[in-house]
């Protein structure tokens, strides 16, 4: 008897430690409260290589638009009353010969069809990474976009800002927040987002 004693003893000490640890973890990896999907981390982005962070905003994950030709991931303001603030955020690939430039040059042309209005570009450099801002507004649906496009290597990574006109300068605050925070990451298997 005086041996199973201190072996219960032991039993209970590793039970309340397990219910201890435990009570911390998410039920599921990568869902709920779980590190990966936090959106102030950025990490559920990870593998796509880069990483963005939402902290300081009250910004978090939304469904992606159907409409879009692209895969995407979209971010957005917790309020869902305003379902016109967004920020997307897509991968693409340069071909060998092409340059950034002659990338969004390429893009730039298409616009007028899609019923936008181009604005101008300006160069960037945000940690490390060239890249390129792009100012356009949709008029027919009364909406302001700015697009950020940066460059490692032939990976793109290009972030659009969206809301409507009146609105757009409280809104491009955030996403500069938000756009500010990218950092390239290395990843085992990067992923590319297309359709």
């Amino acid at each position: 008897m005086k041996i199973l004693k201190p072996f219960c003893n032991w039993i209970w000490y590793y039970a309340f430690f397990i219910i201890c640890d435990s009570s911390f973890a998410a039920p599921h990896p990568g869902v709920g409260s779980s590190l990966l999907s936090n959106p102030d981390l950025g990490a559920f982005l990870a593998p796509l290589g880069f990483r963005i962070q939402t902290l300081g905003t009250d910004w978090v994950p939304r469904e992606s638009s159907k409409t879009s030709a692209f895969e995407s991931y979209r971010l957005g303001p917790q309020d869902e009353k305003n379902i016109d603030a967004f920020l997307s955020v897509r991968t693409d690939n340069l071909d060998k010969k092409m340059s950034l430039d002659n990338y969004v040059k390429k893009w730039i042309r298409d616009y007028p069809q899609l019923g936008f209005e181009f604005y101008g570009t300006k160069a960037l450099n945000l940690q490390g990474s060239p890249g390129l801002v792009i100012d356009f507004i949709q008029r027919a649906k009364e909406k302001q976009v700015r697009q950020v496009i940066l460059q490692k290597g032939a990976k793109l990574a290009v972030l659009t800002c969206t809301d409507k006109r009146e609105l757009f300068n409280k809104t491009l605050a955030t996403c500069n927040k938000i756009i500010r925070s990218f950092e390239w990451v290395e990843t085992a298997n990067p992923t590319r987002l297309t359709k």
